[in-house]
């Protein structure tokens, strides 16, 4: 079995040599294997170091200045005479310029080069609802999409559009609509990836909105199965006064409107259970002050279902 890091050190070379040879096709004869080893040499020139990556740094005429780094997780290496320097973003050839302005300072006419021996492992995490959670090694330009296609996608009990990314490198948490990238196709919601990235997918559960006369409105995460008697009791019941005959649910239709499924608490109290409805994620259960209610006029202070999920932020 190959090491790993040859392993990677020929997968960043394969991918290089593939778009050299794609160039050949179109290139003029003449051209053969000198002009694909300078395309090979530059494309390695061209790679962006990483930390974790080990590189060779060579001082002409300078042996006790040369020698092999791997660059930290800050991001930097530490050499004689110039001590640290940042590499971590930069090519070996952008990284052996910084490393000759630093020596000028004690060496005449510096020349320095820098050459990657090992390439980094790039990993990213998979958290919760995902088929095949855990660590997953990326390459260079892998996307979110790239990386769930190799974990299998998501579970039914996953909740796409709640996902998150939390970048460790930045601190930074970015919002992931995994609905819209894997069920829709849609490429604008897809994040390039960075080593250490975190992809975190919750479990699925229904949001609904309490409004109205109950005793704590707002936003709650219910389970799957939940039903509208549990719900009202989350909320701690109806408010004194509140119109517990005709309750509403509302709910988007399938023509994408809003619909109100009216709901008599009284006639759950009495045993029917008929009116004790299952719950769907985005519901908003609305009770009336009192008696009489214009559920038009309910939907229209809503402004439609744009604001209620914007209240639910699903």
């Amino acid at each position: 079995m190959q090491p790993l890091w040859k392993c990677s050190l020929l997968r960043a070379g394969v991918a290089i040599l593939t778009g050299v040879l794609i160039g050949q096709l179109a290139a003029p004869r003449g051209t053969g294997l000198m002009a694909l080893t300078a395309a090979w040499a530059q494309g390695l020139q061209e790679y962006t170091l990483a930390p974790g990556d080990v590189v060779d740094i060579a001082v002409f005429g300078h042996p006790d200045l040369s020698r092999s780094e791997t660059i930290r997780p800050d991001g930097r290496v530490t050499l004689p005479l110039i001590g640290e320097v940042e590499a971590a973003g930069l090519t070996p050839t952008q990284l052996a310029a910084r490393i000759a302005a630093g020596l000028k300072a004690y060496v005449k006419d510096p020349q320095v080069s820098v050459s990657v021996r090992t390439f980094q492992r790039a990993m990213v995490y998979l958290v919760g609802q995902v088929a095949r959670p855990g660590a997953v090694e990326i390459q260079r330009g892998w996307t979110v999409m790239d990386v769930m296609a190799v974990a299998g996608g998501l579970t039914p009990r996953a909740a796409p559009r709640r996902a998150t990314l939390i970048r460790r490198a930045t601190g930074q948490t970015i919002n992931l609509d995994l609905e819209k990238l894997l069920l829709r196709g849609d490429r604008t919601a897809d994040v390039v990836l960075e080593p250490g990235d975190i992809i975190m997918v919750p479990v699925l559960q229904n949001r609904v909105l309490m409004l109205g006369a109950v005793r704590s409105p707002g936003a709650y995460d219910l389970d799957e199965d939940t039903r509208f008697l549990d719900a009202i009791a989350r909320a701690g019941g109806p408010a004194d006064r509140a119109g517990t005959n005709n309750i509403g649910v509302i709910r988007e239709g399938p023509n994408g409107q809003p619909r109100v499924i009216t709901i008599d608490l009284n006639r759950i109290v009495r045993g029917d259970m008929s009116q004790n409805i299952p719950l769907q994620n985005g519901d908003v259960i609305y009770v009336p002050p009192g008696p009489l209610v214009r559920w038009q006029e309910v939907l229209t202070w809503l402004g439609g279902l744009g604001l209620i999920r914007s209240l639910l932020r699903i």
